[in-house]
């Protein structure tokens, strides 16, 4: 005869869940705490859908909040996570608190830890988050710029050589 397990599923309705991230390019390192315990640390691939999807899982209900490091992968994980309905953080690394442990002893799930803890602890200020239009415009204009700092360094190259005088390095010229 089958035994019949019930399962109690639990509701997280407004409890608070606190995730640190620790952001690289082929995986972020996760760290989940509650108010009252750490759920886990872990390794996730470096997809903010992934993330959320295991909170609605596991923390059905309750309100996710988020912090990661400023840095190479700029905002769009701020944005994405925003859209799915995780209150984000973007901090400045160095205003994260570390202990000397830490600073000595790096690690992924470690960093992911310390971020969460200081997002639990309310020792976290955010940086400014410019929305994705401002970032397309700041691109556009970078963009240009690089392009006309190429065509003025093809022009000092090319005006010696028609004059048939060879220079080894051609910005000495400017």
């Amino acid at each position: 005869m089958k035994e019949l397990q019930f399962t109690k599923k639990v509701d997280y309705s407004n409890e608070s869940i606190y995730i640190g991230i620790d952001v690289h390019k082929k995986s972020w390192g996760i760290c989940i705490l509650t108010d009252c315990y750490e759920h886990k640390v872990f390794s996730q691939p470096p997809q903010p859908i992934v993330l959320v999807n295991y909170l609605h899982r596991n923390f059905p209900n309750g309100n996710y909040y988020s912090a990661y490091e400023a840095g190479f992968c700029g905002f769009w994980i701020a944005h994405d996570l925003e859209k799915l309905g995780v209150c984000n953080l973007v901090v400045n690394p160095s205003d994260i608190p570390t202990t000397n442990k830490e600073k000595k002893q790096k690690s992924d799930k470690r960093d992911a830890r310390k971020i969460a803890r200081s997002l639990r602890n309310k020792a976290l200020k955010g940086i400014y988050v410019p929305n994705q239009k401002l970032l397309e415009e700041r691109l556009l204009v970078r963009t240009r710029q690089k392009l006309l700092s190429d065509i003025k360094l093809t022009l000092i190259k090319e005006i010696p050589a028609c004059a048939g005088i060879e220079t080894e390095n051609p910005t000495m010229l400017l």
